[in-house]
């Protein structure tokens, strides 16, 4: 086997023993250098798989200095980022901001002992571990969870979690030290930041009661979610997307009148006025009774009010959400 290719495999191998071991650790009751572990590993290994990136696919850069010693993380991080950037403007930026981040919490922890930055941390490494499977996917086509059988972080980790509760200047108030305070207001301005950008993809995570539905939040949602919640006083309302469901297991709601309107705003005129309007040669006939006898049973796009719900026949109100209209359209394009 060439050299090169020798280098890039021994880089891609101890890359993926250092995230496993990484996730072992995390796992562990009882273990009282957790985080300051846990970061040396998830770091150690992103270092290793950026530079076997670059190895593979930046001929013009080298991993080695002139004394011999591999390149730093900075350095790999950087020529990844310029790299990635000529192909996918801004795809890489969330996870350079999540690494610099988790990054100046292990070069600075000393600093940061005798404070509860165990969720700080959580929320941080916790996306790194995500973004690590997703990115040796993209490009080494390598699927360790499905592999592996691989169980992610959280499951150390007291569910749910949101990120806003512990990103609010309130929350950071129960901090005492400056450098602490200083992360966290550090972590708040990259989610400001990315999302002035335009960039949705948030530098942390949070969990929901079921392991498999990862909180992947939108910057601008992470933000408003801190916001309402820094702003008591305010009249601010925290919004939270919902998605009504059959699943006898989905988490249970409870939905005020004004809630539902915004979720299901049309009535069926509405639906009839920009079916007309939006689609060419609509006809009100046939074809459409039956797309919308169809939809309404789906509670994605339709909503069955009950004047009683106790009573089997009683007045009933239908109505629609805004994604129906373009589901009729390409139900009547096909």
């Amino acid at each position: 086997m060439p050299k090169r290719k020798m280098v890039q495999n021994n880089l891609l191998k101890n890359s993926i023993s250092a995230y496993f071991a990484a996730i072992e650790i995390h796992n562990k009751p009882n273990f009282s250098y957790r985080y300051e572990t846990v970061t040396l590993l998830i770091m150690n290994a992103w270092e290793l798989i950026l530079k076997c990136f670059v190895k593979k696919y930046i001929k013009s850069k080298s991993i080695y200095k002139k004394d011999g010693h591999t390149i730093s993380i900075d350095k790999a991080i950087d020529y990844t980022d310029e790299y990635i950037n000529k192909q996918e403007p801004k795809a890489f930026i969330e996870i350079k901001e999540n690494l610099c981040l988790i990054e100046e919490y292990r070069n600075n922890i000393v600093h940061y002992y005798n404070e509860q930055l165990e969720p700080y941390i959580f929320m941080l490494t916790a996306k790194a571990a995500l973004n690590y499977v997703d990115f040796l996917k993209k490009y080494f086509s390598k699927d360790i969870m499905a592999n592996e059988g691989l169980f992610i972080l959280p499951l150390g980790f007291k569910l749910p979690f949101k990120p806003e509760d512990f990103l609010t200047k309130r929350a950071a108030n129960y901090i005492s030290s400056k450098e602490s305070k200083e992360f966290i207001s550090s972590m708040v301005k990259v989610i400001t930041d990315l999302n002035d950008e335009g960039i949705e993809d948030t530098i942390v995570v949070g969990f929901d009661i079921y392991l498999e539905n990862v909180k992947r939040m939108k910057n601008s949602d992470l933000l408003i979610a801190i916001t309402s919640q820094d702003a008591a006083d305010a009249n601010f309302a925290k919004i939270n997307k919902v998605q009504l469901s059959d699943d006898p297991n989905a988490q249970k709601i409870k939905l005020s009148d004004d809630e539902i309107v915004k979720l299901y705003p049309f009535t069926y005129s509405d639906i009839c006025k920009k079916c007309r309007a939006d689609i060419p040669n609509f006809k009100q006939g046939k074809k459409f009774n039956e797309i919308m006898s169809s939809l309404k049973e789906n509670n994605t796009y339709a909503y069955t009010r009950r004047l009683n719900p106790k009573k089997a026949k009683t007045t009933k109100t239908t109505l629609y959400a805004a994604s129906i209209i373009d589901e009729i359209k390409q139900r009547y394009e096909t």
